[in-house]
């Protein structure tokens, strides 16, 4: 874990250093990284180096060579852009969408920069035949050797079911961003995102009215058409706080980016921008300080209750709840589902010494019991704890 936060801590630093030199964010990238890194979700996540991290920084990286390429007709940058989104979607595949924004963007740019059309064609090819070459790559690096296993997650995990009428899908996106806006910890995020589209509507009419110049206008489309694509994770029927990093990110992104752009209306743009950023980062300090006073340490004690229990010979911890619990001993932790590979292979090669499982295995689709596999009748005895709100049943196997 050390080394994975401090990997994820020199990847956010390197990637501050580096959209530091936008002119449109330099001076503020102190202030705005206070408020992201202080956000309790961005944090947590952080913390634990889960994968939307390096995937969102790698996004940031793709808009400052973006821009970059459009500035100074460099294809070079452009080429960097495309390797920077492709490392996003092979660090973390739910990010696939992310292939869209260059070629939206560079369209919109064709018509609205006439004198960069024959770079900017070059771009559109560059990025479609980058998504075309993503593709193939995923589909036979990827899924064909591993077909068995990710067509179960993609069933378990199904973000868009087109068999949904349009009422249903409707109802759908009312109901997460109901969820969403309820949410003590990233709630605020919402309303953010109303000032948005506010914000937004201003600088298109102010864009179309050629009272704004146009030299930011790529970084902006960029945020703008990255948000777009988020939203579409409001029809997900599975979507963990921790799939609204990058939303977040963008969204924020987004406000300061937006609020820079307008300071010509605004002659107080000074005394607007730093008063919101005093706010966020206010919310976000808020959030930390009682995340941090209400957080417990459940996770740590069962490691070290297990590091302490379990045998350190040939033998396997079966469960979904295994590698959360057991990271600290030298076991093999093996995941187990109902209805992909063989469980009665799983129980026996290496030979579990311990299984958890959530009451009524839950976590696993009642993998064991349709195997005709009794948990209570082969363990030895039975340990009971809690993770959050999850109630986990550790099972002592020694024949």
């Amino acid at each position: 874990w050390l080394g994975a936060r401090f990997t994820i801590l020199l990847l956010v630093v390197a990637t501050c250093l580096v959209i530091a030199q936008h002119r449109l964010l330099e001076k503020l990238t102190g202030p705005l990284l206070l408020c992201l890194l202080f956000n309790p979700v961005v944090f947590h996540y952080s913390h634990l180096a889960m994968t939307e991290i390096p995937a969102t920084c790698f996004l940031l990286l793709a808009l400052t060579f973006f821009h970059k390429s459009i500035q100074k007709q460099k294809l070079s940058s452009a080429v960097a852009a495309n390797v920077f989104l492709v490392m996003a979607i092979f660090t973390k595949i739910s990010f696939v969408y992310v292939m869209g924004i260059l070629p939206v963007v560079c369209s919109i740019l064709y018509f609205t920069l006439p004198q960069q059309r024959s770079f900017l064609k070059k771009m559109w090819l560059l990025s479609i035949a980058t998504g075309f070459i993503t593709a193939l790559l995923f589909y036979f690096a990827w899924y064909l050797p591993h077909q068995t296993f990710l067509t179960k997650i993609f069933t378990i995990q199904s973000e868009l079911k087109l068999d949904n009428n349009l009422h249903d899908l409707w109802q759908r996106i009312t109901m997460t961003h109901r969820v969403v806006k309820q949410d003590s910890f990233i709630g605020y995020s919402v309303y953010l995102f109303y000032v948005n589209v506010v914000l937004a509507a201003v600088w298109l009419m102010l864009m179309v009215k050629r009272k704004l110049t146009l030299h930011n206008l790529p970084f902006v489309l960029f945020c703008l058409v990255w948000m777009a694509f988020e939203l579409l994770k409001l029809v997900n029927v599975y979507l963990p706080s921790r799939y609204l990093i990058s939303t977040i990110v963008v969204n924020t992104l987004l406000f300061v980016v937006l609020c820079k752009e307008l300071q010509p209306i605004n002659q107080l743009h000074r005394f607007t921008l730093a008063g919101s950023i005093m706010v966020l980062f206010g919310i976000g300090m808020s959030h930390y300080i009682r995340s941090f006073s209400e957080r417990s340490f459940q996770i740590k004690t069962i490691n070290d209750y297990f590091a302490q229990t379990l045998k350190k010979n040939n033998t396997s911890v079966v469960g979904n709840w295994a590698s959360v619990c057991c990271w600290k001993s030298e076991v093999y932790s093996r995941y187990c589902v109902n209805n992909y590979g063989n469980q009665q292979v799983l129980l026996q090669h290496p030979k579990p010494q311990l299984i958890l499982s959530e009451a009524g295995e839950e976590d696993s689709e009642g993998a064991f019991k349709s195997v005709g596999y009794d948990l209570k009748t082969h363990a030895d005895s039975v340990i009971t704890f809690k993770i959050a709100n999850w109630q986990i049943y550790g099972y002592w196997i020694s024949h």
